[in-house]
């Protein structure tokens, strides 16, 4: 790459995470800068020839990118959601693990306005957020769903993907899993249709490191429309 293109792409980067500092809690100025570049080099001869023109591009590779930088824990607030439960846990037959919102797990905020790694309760509106990208919120970003999701009742926590324990490879997207310590763990609930093959196999896990973990056992009631739990 020559030495105009380098030159460019960082002042460009720098100006706009000047004018967009949400950025810069989402990805770090290398990552971004990378990124950047991977994505624009190819077109590096149309670029030079209107690179003035092009005020935020920065802001829309990370728009168009983020889904490759952030990953999301997507948790919901209430265990009972007959529709959490058919639609994330293949119909009652997995399970649900309970999370102690207290923990520090769910609170390691690097500063007041750092955007990842810690929980918050995920905003749902009628419209989309119509600013460009570079003048959006980090909340506008990362935590306005539309009102169809409301009955998820969501809250999420973002965390930057290379900080992954763990990558499992799969055809469409890597999966990427992250450490939690057990004291963030408080219960686990087995679906109301969970095999007795997997249901052993997961309480013999529980019994032998969640030795303090409640366990209980969900079950569709026959009268009402919901879900009734019976601790083990």
């Amino acid at each position: 790459m020559d030495e105009v293109f380098e030159s460019k792409i960082k002042s460009l980067i720098k100006t706009e995470l000047e004018i967009s500092p949400e950025l810069s809690k989402l990805i770090s100025p290398a990552q971004l800068e990378a990124l950047t570049r991977q994505n624009y080099g190819q077109y590096w001869p149309e670029i030079n020839k209107q690179f003035s023109a092009m005020g935020g591009v920065v802001a829309q590779t990370f728009d168009e990118k983020s889904n490759e930088i952030i990953g999301v824990l997507s948790l919901t607030e209430k265990n009972s959601n007959l529709l959490m439960w058919a639609h994330y846990v293949r119909s009652h037959t997995g399970f649900c693990i309970g999370f102690d919102d207290n923990n520090p797990f769910f609170n390691q905020k690097r500063s007041d306005r750092d955007e990842l790694y810690h929980l918050r309760k995920v905003e749902y509106a009628k419209d989309r957020p119509t600013k460009r990208v570079m003048e959006l919120t980090g909340v506008e970003l990362l935590l306005v769903k539309s009102e169809d999701w409301f009955y998820e009742q969501e809250w999420l926590m973002c965390a930057v993907l290379s900080d992954s324990n763990r990558v499992i490879k799969v055809d469409m997207y890597p999966i990427h899993l992250f450490n939690f310590p057990k004291s963030a763990v408080k219960e686990v609930i087995l679906g109301a249709r969970m095999e007795n093959k997997k249901k052993d196999q997961l309480l013999n896990v529980l019994s032998s490191k969640y030795e303090n973990v409640v366990v209980k056992q969900a079950s569709i009631s026959p009268t009402e429309f919901k879900i009734e739990f019976v601790e083990l």
